[in-house]
């Protein structure tokens, strides 16, 4: 999917969960047509990546949303709404159309080291998603203190070389729309987090950072 086209679905998909969240069975419905009409659309290649996505990004946010991070105005059967886990994999899909990644860029596994490599980026991206997700929840409390640990995080993962230089475009440009798009949903009522001087957290932005490149480690492999 072009750039252009990916970022236009992803301000339609925002606008919907600003309109629709009241009703969460037709926002669900409607979010996964969209979803298999898009994935219809580049000939199904995303469709693993998209229900990867789907399964990560659900699953840590019914964690964090059941600690008590953040809560949503309308879910009725899981501690996060149904459509939440669908918002996910589309979301995946479109950042990673609106910043593709460079051929040169990707890893190539062989048998031997390379894939070692390939399976600690996975395992390691997994456990920094679900215990990132844990703990921004559980200390959701301290707003400054979940800031700077996310700062040191993002930090020590360019040290170590988890994330390469190359990494930044496409993590600002999450960060950028994962933080409007939220902000955007805040104001009008879809959830709420329940420790942020300004409503939206300071440290969303690097959030939003850190979970599109640990997801992109994850599956991208």
């Amino acid at each position: 999917m072009r750039p252009l086209y990916a970022f236009l679905f992803f301000l339609a998909g925002t606008i919907m969960l600003m309109l629709l969240y009241r009703n969460e069975l037709l926002l669900f419905g409607l979010m996964s047509a969209c979803a298999l009409a898009c994935l219809h659309m580049d000939k199904w290649k995303n469709a693993k990546r998209f229900l990867a996505a789907m399964l990560i990004g659900g699953t840590c946010e019914n964690i964090a949303v059941m600690i008590g991070g953040w809560h949503y105005s309308f879910s009725h059967y899981l501690y996060a709404p149904l459509w939440l886990p669908v918002g996910w994999g589309m979301a995946y899909i479109f950042l990673c159309d609106m910043v593709p990644k460079k051929a040169e860029g990707r890893y190539k596994f062989r048998m031997g080291k390379d894939e070692a490599i390939g399976l600690f980026l996975s395992l390691g991206g997994i456990f920094l998603a679900f215990s990132g997700s844990f703990l921004t929840s559980y200390y959701h409390f301290d707003e400054m203190g979940v800031l700077i640990g996310f700062i040191g995080v993002t930090v020590g993962l360019f040290i170590i070389g988890f994330y390469r230089l190359s990494d930044i475009k496409a993590g600002l440009v999450a960060a950028s729309l994962g933080t409007g798009m939220e902000s955007l949903c805040i104001i009008a009522g879809n959830w709420h987090y329940m420790s942020a001087v300004f409503r939206t957290p300071m440290w969303l932005p690097l959030c939003w950072f850190n979970a599109f490149l640990i997801m992109r480690r994850i599956i991208e492999r």
